[in-house]
């Protein structure tokens, strides 16, 4: 074979391989679709004080695995002792006056009935004189004296009514305190019980930046619960979600587990972007100027979960995802020998 000839038979090969290999990308791509873009991801929270005050006590060491209610951090609480110790002497003090306004209700109820039984008294004596009158044994003063008695009791009695009415409001003001203080106290003790910091959820302590004698303001965070409840989010070019859809079967290869493929499937798939998001600002819209004659492809987020127990992994650790999204038995073994040549690549990078 001439020089000539074996070169043109390398051309061959070469362009019949890169055609090959092309006809294999595009397939993959649309039916056995492969990304590098995935990690792991857990719930974080960040956790802080709802009160402010000087850390007396930490309880708890970064990385920890902490439990439900479990106390993670104290802070000085004399302030807040003092605030209960005054709620309770402003509840105290409230239920003396409505005690003192019972009493004064209790004195003036007792004036008015008295002065209710003069009034008809009063009235039964003025009627006894008008008759008299009418026969000729009283005089037309003493008939005047009666009425006028008659109207000075009627006037003690609206007097009574009026106090009785005042003491009645007093009393519903004293109700009103003790209500306000009751409030009050139950404020003081919340805040005292918010010195002493609890876990919400199991999880392990992350970031940790707390220390004795520090001053801990409310809503600032000072530490991290990374919750146990794990996924892997992966971004894949929509065109390759073409045929995913929830519970489509994937291969999971970690960067720190090389080697090692672990079965899941995904749960859901993001709806949009935060490109596609039209901020609501009143202005108008500002279309995407680019000269590339081949733009980027645009990236779903693909949220996948394990059909197995998650190894100890960190949060954020990267990975490779393999999707099945075809049930056809020689696209289901290119994809699986993909797994598994990647996971075996692991091992170099």
């Amino acid at each position: 074979m001439t020089p000539e000839q074996s070169f043109s038979r390398w051309i061959k090969v070469a362009l019949s391989a890169f055609f090959l290999l092309f006809a294999y990308f595009v397939i993959a791509d649309n039916y056995m679709p492969m990304t590098t873009e995935a990690r792991i991801q857990r719930y974080v929270v960040p956790v802080s004080a709802r009160v402010s005050g000087q850390v007396s006590r930490v309880h708890v060491t970064n990385n920890q695995l902490v439990e439900p209610e479990q106390l993670l951090f104290e802070l000085d609480d004399s302030d807040y002792q003092l605030a209960v110790q005054r709620a309770e002497l402003a509840l105290n003090r409230a239920r003396v006056e409505r005690q003192r306004a019972q009493s004064g209700l209790e004195e003036v109820e007792a004036e008015a009935h008295k002065a209710r039984l003069q009034v008809n008294e009063q009235e039964r004596e003025a009627a006894r004189i008008a008759r008299l009158h009418r026969q000729g044994h009283m005089s037309q003063q003493q008939l005047e004296q009666a009425n006028t008695s008659t109207s000075q009791a009627r006037d003690a009695l609206t007097m009574a009514n009026a106090r009785r009415q005042e003491v009645v409001q007093g009393l519903t003001a004293a109700g009103i305190a003790i209500k306000q203080a009751e409030v009050a106290l139950r404020q003081a003790r919340l805040e005292l019980d918010r010195t002493r910091v609890h876990a919400e959820s199991r999880g392990r302590i992350g970031n940790l930046q707390l220390r004795q004698g520090q001053h801990a303001s409310a809503g600032q965070p000072l530490m991290a619960l990374i919750s146990e409840q794990a996924w892997v989010s992966a971004d894949l070019r929509e065109k390759s979600l073409r045929h995913v859809q929830s519970g489509t079967p994937v291969d999971i290869v970690f960067d720190a587990l090389p080697g090692q493929v672990f079965a899941g499937h995904v749960t859901s798939i993001d709806s949009g972007v935060r490109e596609g998001q039209q901020a609501a600002d009143g202005l108008l819209a500002q279309p995407v100027n680019s000269d590339r004659w081949v733009r980027d492809a645009q990236r779903l987020r693909t949220y996948i979960a394990l059909n197995e127990e998650w190894p100890p992994l960190a949060t954020g650790a990267k990975a490779t995802v393999q999707l099945y999204p075809v049930d056809n038995p020689v696209l289901h073994g290119l994809a699986a020998m993909q797994a598994r040549m990647v996971s075996l690549l692991r091992y170099l990078y």
